[in-house]
């Protein structure tokens, strides 16, 4: 995924809280003024927090650098310019934030993730210094208070955000494209739809049943070689991951190449075949 460096003004932009919230929603976390005061901070009572301004500050005179702990999927879909991605599911994650912090020995490393109530943030800073990396802080604000508090220093699909209210996709707008899987079933009797599984191998432990002629595409081939390349966007694409949470990352592809007849399975796969065996 190609990504474009931006030239621009360190201006810091001032918001009211409330703000801050109509964004930080569309993005689809449940924002409120309780939610604000960080109610996870308690259980991790070692972890230094960093708010928005001190970080964005130290960020714009080098001093800061910023570090993405979610999946390869919502790392590419938003992220802070120049934000670095580790994965915390990383099995060498600890190895890769030590040298990160080596050759940045002056700097501050903040970790993010989906904000308030995402917990990989936290974890990431947790473990980065129990191993020892003491320059390390949880910007537990995530991405959804950058994005809505720096837009123009916030990469969307690779671009710069500009107008957060338009770009992001609501979660209420999400929601409704997530069937259940009666209506999602329903749905695949017409001649027109397309049902798509884009789980990883490892996944597919387990069909479900009553889907009929379903196309198995991982997500990491289906962006690129399907959605990019505008394939039978003249179907009604009817698609399922593993849980239910890729395919909210997935729509910002859908949407940017000109989908619009597309429906997800709520809950994902897990979501009527519960508890799943993974394949070795």
């Amino acid at each position: 995924m190609k990504q474009f460096r931006i030239k621009i003004s360190s201006r810091v932009w001032t918001r009211s809280i409330a703000s801050l919230l109509v964004p930080a929603l569309v993005l689809g976390l449940a924002v409120s003024s309780a939610a604000l005061e960080f109610p996870h901070r308690k259980d991790y009572p070692t972890v230094p927090p960093i708010e928005s301004e001190a970080l964005f500050k130290q960020y714009e005179v080098d001093k800061a650098i910023i570090v993405d702990v979610r999946s390869s999927i919502e790392y590419d879909v938003i992220h802070p310019e120049g934000a670095v991605h580790i994965p915390l599911s990383s099995k060498n994650f600890t190895e890769r934030v030590k040298e990160l912090s080596s050759f940045n020995p002056d700097k501050k490393i903040a970790f993010y993730c989906n904000g308030i109530t995402c917990l990989k943030s936290y974890e990431a800073t947790r473990k980065a210094l129990a191993a020892g990396i003491n320059n390390c802080y949880v910007y537990d604000a995530g991405i959804p208070i950058w994005a809505s508090t720096y837009p123009k220093k916030t990469l969307l699909l690779g671009k710069e955000l500009v107008d957060p209210d338009k770009q992001l996709i609501p979660k209420a707008a999400f929601k409704k494209k997530c069937l259940p899987i009666k209506k999602f079933k329903s749905t695949t009797k017409s001649k027109n739809s397309l049902v798509i599984d884009v789980r990883d191998h490892i996944q597919r432990s387990a069909k479900i049943k009553g889907l009929k002629k379903v196309k198995k595409i991982p997500l990491d081939k289906f962006i690129p070689n399907f959605v990019e390349k505008k394939v039978k966007r003249d179907k009604t694409l009817l698609i399922f991951d593993q849980v239910g949470k890729q395919v909210r990352w997935l729509e910002y592809y859908l949407v940017a190449n000109g989908y619009k007849n597309y429906y997800f399975l709520a809950g994902g796969a897990t979501s009527v075949l519960k508890a799943q065996k993974y394949k070795k």
